[in-house]
């Protein structure tokens, strides 16, 4: 009677060949051992995908921290909490990307010197009104030429493009940072930065109407302060109320026949009756004006990205200038928490 049990199976050639490659691609994972990115494809072996618009953010973020590595602009009084807002910046947007899986080496070096100031989670959804002083500002390793702050927060608006494609969650507190960048601009010139030529038209102006209801509202609470406020300020709270008026006509002409009727009045949130009080509506205004645009970004970004990173971007970077100028100190990411 023959031997019952089976001959063994030989392993084929592939087998064996596949199990070796398994083996050494363990031994280089227990060894620390890293495949470069631009490294021959090996079979078995996975490859990094790019997050979307990585290059865009990358740029941006090496914008962003030679930003808060330049020295003071002297001839701007905003100029050195600038230092401050650009290191958050880099640290909230250099965390986003290390934890998406972008190697650390891949990132720009220079990273300036940490902060406490709280900043915005980029993993969060729904921003949320915020209002928040600065830290001191980073000192540059080595003296430098000053450059002023026109310069140095136009390179970062300059450093975004493409940042529109960016995954939906990294959207708003983008937007927002460049928001920082165009309020210091316009808060350093006085002027509102222009809209781009060609700007993308609004596929869902509809996602405007929030941001018309929320300025008009603004604007009537402010007409009611400055109506009650005597002298030189009266004059300044009105030119404050022309500049979110022109904001207003620009937001209505883009929302097109999307834009809402006015309505005829808003209702004041307490009596006011006293220029202490006027004074105290209209930094309130002003203060949830911001918060209500942030509070939209979201909704702007997820469903219009190119038109919002064209648009609301300046407009809310106004909108921050404008709440600066009334009293809310300017933060890292206006609108957000």
């Amino acid at each position: 009677m023959g031997d019952p049990t089976p001959p063994a199976t030989r392993p084929t050639r592939r087998l064996v060949g596949a199990g070796a490659l398994g083996a050494l691609v363990g031994v280089l994972t227990g060894c620390g051992i890293r495949l470069e990115d631009d490294a021959p494809r090996v079979p078995l072996v996975p490859t990094r995908e790019p997050i979307p618009a990585e290059a865009a953010l990358l740029r941006l973020l090496g914008a962003v921290q030679a930003a808060a590595l330049a020295p003071a602009d002297a001839t701007a009084p905003l100029s050195p909490v600038l230092a401050a807002l650009h290191t958050r910046q880099a640290e909230v947007l250099r965390d986003a990307l290390r934890q998406r899986g972008v190697p650390q080496d891949a990132l720009p070096s220079s990273m300036p010197s940490p902060t406490a100031t709280p900043t915005p989670s980029v993993s969060a959804s729904v921003p949320t009104p915020t209002g928040t002083g600065s830290p001191s500002p980073s000192a540059s390793p080595s003296p430098t030429v000053p450059r002023t702050v026109v310069a140095v927060e136009g390179s970062i608006v300059s450093a975004a493009d493409g940042c529109a494609a960016a995954e939906t969650e990294l959207r708003p507190p983008v937007l927002a940072l460049l928001a920082q960048a165009h309020a210091a601009t316009e808060l350093a010139t006085g002027s509102r930065a222009d809209r781009p030529d060609p700007a993308p038209p609004w596929s869902r102006p509809e996602l405007l109407v929030p941001l018309v209801d929320a300025t008009r509202r603004a604007v009537y609470l402010l007409e009611v302060a400055a109506a009650r406020t005597p002298g030189k300020a009266q004059r300044t709270a009105r030119e404050g109320i022309a500049r979110l008026d022109t904001l207003t006509v620009e937001v209505v002409e883009a929302a097109g026949a999307a834009a809402p009727v006015p309505d005829l009045g808003y209702p004041l949130p307490r009596p006011v009756t006293t220029p202490a009080e006027a004074a105290a509506l209209a930094t309130e205004t002003l203060a949830t004006l911001l918060a209500a645009w942030g509070a939209q970004l979201a909704a702007l970004t997820s469903g219009d990205a190119e038109a919002a990173f064209a648009d609301v971007s300046r407009w809310l970077g106004s909108v921050a200038a404008e709440a600066h100028r009334g009293g809310t100190p300017l933060t890292a990411f206006p609108g957000l928490a």
